[in-house]
């Protein structure tokens, strides 16, 4: 033992720059956790992140690099990748290792040359490629102007990073740098059951195969053009298997009985190689472990089973886990801290870890979770609202694509129900501080809403709200003609009943007041005696299902006050856009479409090697 002798610990990375590598000009991050779910919308250099982790960390030499890989594809501008890494193992830290070599990292990201008090020693790895595509990695001080001290891929791979990706059959198979391989102590032992296996294969080979076999004529016509040639006087030329060797090209591979396990189903594979890498099982080394599209191949129950049994493996500190989605039920199972949104704009990325703070702020939006995979949010304050918002998209997207144009899916825009009241507010306000873009539709029939309104201003929100006292229902009728509103009449009537329409109408006509028949509100006029004003205002309040006296609403008596009858009303509207042009309505419908339908502005940035 020396002066650098240390406990073992679970190696974590707390820290992350990254430069001039695929979608991502820049990064910083500062990594507090050890579960690190990375969600956000696709193209938003997620799988990059986890590209660049396993490549500075990477623990062999052969990493390949093209020319693809610089942004850009500017080869003036080198690659360059620095992770920090903490709680090191005695084996790399030594006096003859890198212990003379140790930075500092302070509580708030901040690289220090040295591990001063008030920050945890850490070693500065950092991975630099330039125009020769040749890969050189080094361990650096923050602000030193020497070049720093190699550091080998044995090294390297004291770190214990793992990566599950697109190739989880190569964990399946004792190859070099699996993790089977690893799992295997004796590596001599190994080596000798598959020597032994390759000799007796190639044995019975040479048994198996008889005098008359198609492939022992092809052998024996061989030999004699070869006499004829003068190449040598062979004895018996006959088909065989390569001499074994301890290289192991044709790997072994694991089987279920006589079944190998890569003719499986994905989920599976894909379940067995992460059981083979579970640092649950063993502390026999450090683990980082990174997993791309967690969800990919497993059923909803396997893979919320899978997340509760990784969190449960980060919270014992038996690893640091990396794992990106694009998952609704893999955001449903995560708590704030756990989910990171990422963010890519003109090639710089940001990471925001969802602050504990939201509580059930994020129960809220975790009801939305396919929200959180998209590039802006449209939240509409209740279910009129997100129905009405749902048919507008799908109208535009049809008539956007029939001129060639990009519909909503393709632009990344999510529309959320808000939940109503003021929780819709505060939804779309904690989206925007969560980095999306975000818009609101909200009626303006509520006071109780405003300072929640106002807050979401504060947050970047866009709001689009109708004069005061007035709802979407308020603002349409305000601005249809006698046809357009004796046609919302009909539908209304359509969705529910003639009665269930007339008779709140009815109802709230003042006495003395003749009946009202039929569904023309035109007619209505002669019928009960009432000047066409009185009328409206009847009709409006109906529509609501506000009391035309107090003003107060119940939301269930109202004509569109679920999701499908706000579609029905976001039809109703697209239909009548020619006769709504100008009006303060249809100003609206604008602004929305705007908001939803502007370009990205260079969409959501590249990442040209995510799935």
């Amino acid at each position: 033992m020396n002066g650098f002798a240390r406990r073992q610990s679970i190696v974590k990375v707390r820290y992350l720059e990254i430069a001039n590598f695929r979608g991502i000009r820049h990064i910083k991050w500062h990594i507090l956790a050890d579960f690190i779910a990375l969600i956000g919308p696709g193209d938003s250099t997620k799988t990059t992140l986890l590209d660049a982790l396993g490549l500075v960390l990477c623990p062999t030499y052969r990493s390949q690099f093209t020319d693809a890989d610089f942004t850009d594809c500017n080869l003036d501008m080198p690659i360059r990748i620095e992770a920090a890494v903490t709680e090191l193992p005695d084996s790399i830290v030594t006096e003859n290792q890198f212990g003379h070599d140790r930075s500092g990292i302070s509580p708030d990201g901040r690289l220090e040359h040295d591990s001063v008090p008030g920050t945890e020693e850490c070693l500065l790895i950092r991975l630099e490629v330039d125009h020769t595509l040749e890969p050189v990695w080094r361990v650096v001080r923050p602000d030193a102007p020497d070049e720093g001290r190699p550091i080998s891929a044995a090294q390297r791979q004291k770190l214990g990073f793992s990566r599950i990706g697109d190739y989880t059959d190569q964990h399946l198979k004792w190859s070099r740098s699996s993790a089977l391989t690893r799992l295997t102590e004796q590596r001599s032992e190994m080596a000798a059951v598959g020597l032994a296996a390759q000799r007796r294969a190639r044995e019975a080979i040479f048994e198996s195969l008889g005098g008359a076999d198609l492939l022992q004529e092809a052998a024996d016509e061989a030999a004699n053009r070869a006499r004829r040639l003068g190449s040598a006087p062979f004895t018996r030329l006959r088909p065989g298997l390569e001499p074994p060797s301890t290289s192991l090209a044709q790997p072994l591979l694991l089987h279920n009985e006589s079944v190998p396990l890569t003719s499986y189903g994905l989920g599976t594979r894909r379940l067995t190689s992460i059981a083979i890498h579970d640092p649950g099982a063993s502390s026999a080394e450090p683990q980082i472990l990174a997993i791309d599209e967690i969800e990919h191949g497993l059923e909803p129950h396997r893979l919320a089973a899978l997340l509760t049994t990784l969190k449960s493996r980060a919270a014992d500190g038996h690893a640091q886990i990396f794992l990106t989605t694009h998952s609704p039920i893999t955001i449903e199972n995560l708590q704030p801290p756990d989910a990171h949104v990422v963010r890519s704009t003109a090639g710089i990325t940001t990471v925001t870890r969802v602050s504990e703070s939201l509580g059930i702020d994020y129960g809220g939006i975790r009801k939305c979770p396919s929200a959180l995979l998209s590039r802006r949010v449209l939240v509409g304050e209740g279910s009129t609202e997100f129905g009405f918002l749902r048919e507008l998209l799908n109208r535009t997207d049809s008539f956007y694509g029939a001129a060639g144009k990009a519909g909503s899916a393709a632009l990344g825009i999510a529309v959320v129900d808000g939940g109503g009241g003021t929780s819709a507010a505060q939804k779309a306000a904690i989206f925007a501080g969560l980095g999306y873009t975000t818009a609101l539709l909200i009626d303006n029939d509520d006071s109780n809403a405003d300072a929640q309104v106002e807050a979401a201003i504060a947050a970047g929100v866009t709001v689009i709200r109708w004069e005061p006292g007035r709802a979407i229902e308020d603002a349409l009728i305000d601005d249809l003609d006698a046809h357009g509103l004796k046609d919302l009449i009909a539908l209304a009537a359509e969705l529910k009943s003639e009665s269930a329409v007339r008779d709140p109408i009815q109802a709230k006509l003042a006495k003395p007041c003749g009946q009202l028949e039929g569904l023309d509100p035109t007619a209505w006029i002669s019928q009960t005696g009432k000047a066409a004003g009185e009328i409206l205002s009847a009709v409006q309040a109906a529509s609501c299902g506000r009391n035309v006296n107090t003003g107060e609403q119940a939301s269930s008596k109202g004509w569109f006050k679920s999701i499908d009858a706000g579609k029905a009303l976001g039809g109703f509207v697209w239909d009548r856009r020619d006769a709504l042009r100008g009006t303060a309505f249809m100003q609206r419908m604008q602004q929305l479409i705007a908001f939803a339908y502007a370009p990205a502005s260079a969409p959501e940035n590249d990442d040209h090697h995510e799935s």
